[in-house]
């Protein structure tokens, strides 16, 4: 007859090549372990705790994408919410403040109107190169990094 199993143990048996044996008598060896069943429940343990370590690891920077990517569009918002007021205001000012041009200036007016509207983007774009190479749009100087704002360089601080 066999004698009974203490309660909460569980018995296997596992077969190993040679090399797998040879490792776990290393490990044991290092280990200073009693037995194969401590060296069993330390590598259980360890690749356990490992496993859970690099789920939390995963977990932790995906939520720090998240956060980061929420954070650079509320960033990207606000610049879009700035340049719409921006343009809602100059439109509010040129309808408003701009006299309506005679029927015998309109052909001369339209004319002269193509000519400053070329002209007006090319300055902007220009301008908007200059900016771009001075570091105006650089993430940090829009406040889009963490710290303070840097002045693009070439901008005199006063």
């Amino acid at each position: 007859m066999s004698r009974p199993k203490p309660p909460g143990i569980v018995r296997y048996t596992i077969r190993l090549k040679r090399a797998q044996a040879e490792r776990i008598a290393a490990i044991k060896a290092q280990l200073h372990a009693k037995s194969d069943n401590e060296v069993f429940d330390y590598l259980v343990t360890v690749a356990a705790d490992q496993r859970d370590d690099l789920v939390q690891l995963v977990y932790g920077l995906f939520g720090n994408l998240a956060d980061n990517l929420t954070h650079k569009f509320q960033s990207l918002e606000t610049v879009s919410q700035l340049h719409l007021a921006l343009t809602d205001s100059y439109i509010k000012y040129a309808l408003t403040a701009l006299p309506e041009v005679p029927q015998a200036f309109l052909a001369g007016a339209r004319a002269r109107a193509a000519l400053i509207y070329e002209q007006v983007n090319l300055t902007a774009a220009r301008e908007f190169q200059r900016r771009r190479d001075s570091g105006a749009y650089s993430p940090n100087a829009l406040g889009l990094e963490d710290g303070p704002p840097e002045p693009p360089s070439g901008v005199n601080e006063g």
